[in-house]
C-alpha cells in the first residue's frame, strides 16, 4: 500500500510538471495568438500489391512537403503564406497565400479549417509549451489518401540576415530524375554542411546517396534571410548542371530552419521544377 502511494505521488508530480511545461488544460485562442513558422511533411500513397523483391510495394506514391509562415489572431482567424511540393505538383517559387479559421479548447486541443484551391482542408492540433509550439495532423484533405503532420514554432524574436551565419547542417530527403531507363526517379538523402558568411554567401560539402550511388561533392551559393523570417537561396555544384533555387523559413534566433529546393535553373536559362526535396536546418557552430 505504501509503495502504491509513492507511485501515485510520482505520477501526480509528473502530470503536474508536464501540464505546467506544456500548458495543457489552460488554453484559449489567445494562447496561440502571434506569428509562427511551420513545416509539414507527409505523403499520398495507393498500394496495389506486393513487389517481387519483398522490400518495395507496387504503389503510386507522392511525397508532400511545405514550409511557410502563419499569423493567428484572437478572433479565431489565421492567415499566412507557404511553399509546397505535393506529389508531382511543384507550386514554384512564389508564396501561396492562405486564410483559415480555428478554435482552441481548454485542454489545448483545437481545430483549424482552411481552403486550398477548391478544397476544404481540416487539421486537428495540440498546443504545446504555452503556445510556443503546436503540432497538427490533417483529418480532411482534397486528395483522399493524402496525409501530413505539421509543426509550428512561434517567432519570439527578430529575424534577418544578421541572425543566420556560421556553421550549419542541412539534412535533406529528396527525389532525383536521372537520365537512365525507366524507372528513372530515385530517392536520395544528404547531409550538407555549410559555412555561411555574415553576408549570406556559403561554401560546403554534400555527403549522401542517390538511388544506388554514393555522393560526395562541394557546393556553394548564397542565402538571404528577410525580417519576416522567410528566406531564399541558391546552390550550385560541379556535379550537377544548373543552379537550384530554394525557399524556406528560420526560427529560434536563426539557429534552426525548414527548407524547400524548388526550381533548377539550367545554364541555357531554362528551368525545371525539383521533383521533391525537403531539408531541416540546424546551426552547429558559432557565428
Amino acid at each position: 500500500m505504501q509503495y502504491a502511494g509513492k507511485v501515485f505521488v510520482v505520477f501526480l508530480c509528473l502530470f503536474a510538471c508536464l501540464s505546467a511545461a506544456y500548458g495543457q488544460g489552460r488554453c484559449n485562442t489567445n494562447t496561440i495568438t502571434g506569428t509562427y513558422v511551420f513545416n509539414f511533411t507527409g505523403s499520398s500513397t495507393i498500394v496495389f500489391g506486393p513487389a517481387p523483391d519483398g522490400l518495395h510495394w507496387n504503389a503510386l506514391y507522392g511525397p508532400i512537403a511545405g514550409v511557410g509562415v502563419a499569423t493567428f489572431s484572437p478572433d479565431g482567424s489565421a492567415d499566412g503564406s507557404l511553399w509546397l511540393i505535393a506529389g508531382a505538383l511543384n507550386f514554384g517559387l512564389d508564396p501561396i497565400p492562405w486564410q483559415a479559421t480555428f478554435s482552441v479548447n481548454d485542454d489545448c486541443t483545437g481545430v483549424i479549417e482552411y481552403h486550398f484551391l477548391t478544397e476544404v482542408l481540416r487539421e486537428r492540433f495540440v498546443v504545446l509549451d504555452n503556445g510556443r509550439e503546436a503540432r497538427s495532423v490533417v483529418v480532411q484533405t482534397g486528395v483522399p489518401t493524402a496525409t501530413w503532420i505539421t509543426t509550428l514554432r512561434r517567432i519570439d524574436s527578430s529575424c534577418g540576415q544578421h541572425k543566420v551565419h556560421g556553421d550549419y547542417l542541412f539534412e535533406c530527403k529528396n527525389l532525383f530524375q536521372l537520365p537512365v531507363a525507366p524507372p528513372n526517379i530515385f530517392a536520395g538523402a544528404a547531409l550538407i554542411r555549410m559555412l555561411i558568411s555574415p553576408g549570406g554567401d556559403y561554401t560546403g560539402t554534400l555527403v549522401g546517396k542517390v538511388g544506388p550511388a554514393p555522393a560526395e561533392f562541394p557546393v556553394e551559393g548564397s542565402l538571404t534571410v528577410h525580417d519576416d523570417c522567410t528566406a531564399e537561396g541558391t546552390l550550385t555544384t560541379p556535379e550537377m548542371p544548373g543552379m537550384y533555387h530554394s525557399r524556406g523559413v528560420f526560427f529560434d534566433e536563426g539557429k534552426r530552419g525548414y527548407w524547400l529546393p524548388l526550381v533548377n535553373e539550367f545554364p541555357d536559362g531554362s528551368t525545371s521544377p525539383v521533383p521533391y526535396d525537403y531539408c531541416e536546418i540546424t546551426r552547429i557552430g558559432p557565428h
